[in-house]
């Protein structure tokens, strides 16, 4: 009967210790993760052009997740195609770590703060949109006099501009900042060399 109640005291023992050094290594992860994502914005390493996400869109290879925080209403009103709306940051950072994942809304700002909660929650490959819609319609969405078409409408992700024709447009240069690699890729389809 002994040994059963000492190896019952040292499993509680053990539990009770790991409780205590996992809390403040907990909180040390977060703050390290948080600071990490503080020099990220800062150096501007996560705000991504329109014209990068939208050659990404193009791209078979790129497993590529699109959440929109705007309000139910702007986002009927366009959206780019495949974004999905979000409320909770939870759908986002369920995703495996190997897909990137955009964030965008209708200003920058307001990307960056999500991206400032999921990179303190653990998520990876998470970018922002550089300059929100307002920066993607301005660039896809143009017309002659060089105003966004403003949409009288829903049109939700049917509009050109959710995914621009890039073959017929010159893009601007623009910083690849997305790091693919074995991370980010997804497997093509199958076939010879596929």
């Amino acid at each position: 009967m002994k040994p059963k109640l000492f190896a019952a005291a040292a499993a509680a023992a053990l539990a009770f210790g790991l409780a205590l050094t996992w809390a403040p290594t907990a909180g040390r992860r977060a703050h390290a993760l948080g600071n990490q994502a503080e020099r990220a914005i800062a150096h501007r390493d996560i705000q991504v052009s329109p014209a990068e996400l939208a050659t990404l869109m193009h791209n078979r290879q790129v497993a590529l997740a699109l959440f929109d925080l705007r309000d139910e209403s702007a986002f009927n009103q366009f959206h780019l195609a495949d974004a999905k709306r979000v409320d909770s940051m939870e759908s986002i950072r369920a995703l495996p770590d190997k897909t990137v994942k955009f964030l965008m809304a209708a200003d920058e700002e307001t990307a960056v703060r999500a991206f400032r909660q999921l990179v303190r929650a653990g998520a990876k490959q998470i970018y922002v949109l550089a300059g929100g819609i307002p920066a993607w319609l301005e660039l896809f969405a143009n017309t002659s006099s060089g105003t966004p078409t403003l949409l009288a409408g829903a049109f939700g992700g049917r509009h050109p501009a959710s995914y621009p024709d890039l073959e017929h447009m010159a893009l601007p240069k623009f910083e690849a900042k997305v790091k693919l690699g074995a991370s980010g890729a997804k497997k093509g389809p199958g076939g010879c060399g596929g």
